[in-house]
């Protein structure tokens, strides 16, 4: 576990995270300083606004970066209980192994960072160089290397630490014993029986519902009350996010009712059930890349609704089709520059997801040879994984999308509760669209190299992996 190689795909989250930080904090500065040469003033207020918009970006992409390191380092823990157990039984205890992981932790977090930052400001100039040429920016000086670049290198360095060291938490529970069991997973209930997650998540989505009401009520006063009710979406899909275990099984086991009557089928949806744990790190990295992608999506929806009903109630036979098709354009434009900016952090969260379905497939190498050896043959096994792979992505975007259009609902009404009109939420078809397609591709494009080097062992030979 103290390699760096087995978590590879966290250096790669890590240093997506620092590109997008450091693309977030240049372009404030290159911003103001067009328009400085533009002959514009006072742009103080400007480049403030840019920063926080920026950080608020950027605290997301951590914010799903964390999460998805945490899950990565708890599949990699959970799919060697027994090496863990064994070092356990000859001396080593639970927080020499964890200290070794956080440190671990450190130099991922350290090492993504660094890339990070090159290469973010690497397109940064590439990007400021293009534009420059071709005249959209002005032929000036431009500050390419501020020094908060350290900023979003320390933050996520600190956020992968705090990720490892979180993920890292099972160690301890590990018990010599336990190296005598081939289990990896908890079983359904032990999961759920876990009291202070269980408390834990529900005390944060209970105060962010509360919060999220209490923006509805001030709305009709105030549009600063999109701050509590935005601050109680965060709150209360923390509480989603810590109650994985809990909320996620329910979702795939009625998934996995579809189509059970097939074997395959049913033999999919029972192996998700069978290890909670691990279905459910594998899928809320996609929740939460789904419920940012919806969220932003049905909000920017309201908000273009509310305002074509304002514009035709105030039409006094001026306004021109060309008007609101123009309007139209802008949101669209507006909609895919939010998309690319959140879709950011849904990229951070695919990772996660192809990670987690492919540790998942190397950690069952043994039961997919007893499979075979039991009579089923290599198709059977493959569309199986793929079938569990579909299953996960299907509940995680459902999920996704009702908490999504629930949280974009709840920020286009605070948004606008001052006109005094409730909006149904309005769920863009193209966004459900990209959604859903992308997300069964990446669920088949995540089993296939999995699958295919475990079933290039012959079975006898996977029944002997231990």
């Amino acid at each position: 576990m103290s390699g760096l190689r087995a978590f590879a795909p966290t250096v790669l989250v890590a240093a997506l995270g620092t590109t997008f930080g450091s693309a977030l904090v240049i372009a404030p500065g290159v911003v103001t300083q067009a328009m400085a040469a533009a002959g514009l003033s006072d742009l103080g207020p400007v480049k403030a606004i840019l920063a926080v918009i920026g950080w608020l970006f950027l605290g997301i992409a951590l914010y799903v970066g964390a999460i998805v390191t945490a899950n990565t380092c708890a599949t990699l823990i959970a799919g060697q209980t027994r090496i863990i157990a064994l070092q356990r039984l000859v001396g080593a205890t639970g927080a020499t192994l964890r200290a070794r992981i956080t440190r671990t932790g450190l130099l991922v977090g350290a090492l993504g960072g660094a890339i990070g930052v090159v290469v973010g400001t690497g397109l940064s100039v590439v990007f400021v160089a293009v534009l420059r040429g071709n005249g959209f920016l002005p032929d000036t000086a431009y500050t390419l290397v501020p020094w908060e670049l350290v900023l979003p290198l320390v933050a996520v360095v600190l956020a992968t630490w705090g990720a490892f060291a979180a993920g890292s938490r099972r160690v301890l529970t590990m018990t010599p014993l336990q190296a005598l069991s081939s289990s990896v997973e908890p079983a359904h209930e032990d999961v759920r029986s876990g009291t202070a997650r269980k408390v834990w998540a529900i005390l944060l989505m209970a105060a962010g519902a509360l919060l999220m009401l209490l923006g509805l009520g001030v709305s009709v006063s105030s549009p600063f009350a999109v701050l509590p009710a935005a601050l109680g979406g965060f709150v209360s899909f923390a509480g989603v996010a810590v109650g994985a275990t809990i909320v996620m099984p329910p979702v795939l086991q009625l998934i996995g009712r579809i189509g059970s009557r097939d074997p395959v089928v049913l033999l999919a949806g029972r192996n998700a059930m069978r290890a909670p744990g691990r279905a459910s790190r594998a899928t809320i990295g996609l929740v939460i890349g789904v419920t940012l992608l919806v969220t932003f999506a049905v909000a920017l929806g309201i908000m273009q609704h509310v305002l074509e009903q304002q514009l035709s109630a105030m039409d006094d036979g001026t306004m021109t089709p060309e008007v609101l098709q123009a309007q139209r354009d802008f949101f669209v434009q507006l909609n895919a520059v939010v998309s690319v900016i959140v879709g950011f952090s849904a990229v951070i969260a695919a990772v996660g997801v192809v990670n987690a379905l492919a540790l998942g497939v190397l950690q069952r190498r043994r039961e997919l040879g007893l499979l075979r050896v039991l009579g089923l043959t290599g198709a059977q096994v493959r569309r199986m994984i793929v079938t569990e792979a579909v299953q996960m992505v299907v509940a995680a975007v459902v999920t996704g999308l009702v908490l999504g259009t629930c949280y974009g609902w709840v920020g286009g009404q605070t948004l606008l509760g001052s006109i005094g009109t409730v909006v149904p939420p309005v769920l863009p078809l193209g966004t459900v669209a990209v959604v859903v397609v992308g997300a069964l591709v990446l669920a088949v494009v995540a089993t296939v190299a999995p699958v295919r080097r475990a079933m290039r062992v012959p079975p006898t030979e996977a029944l002997a992996v231990d």
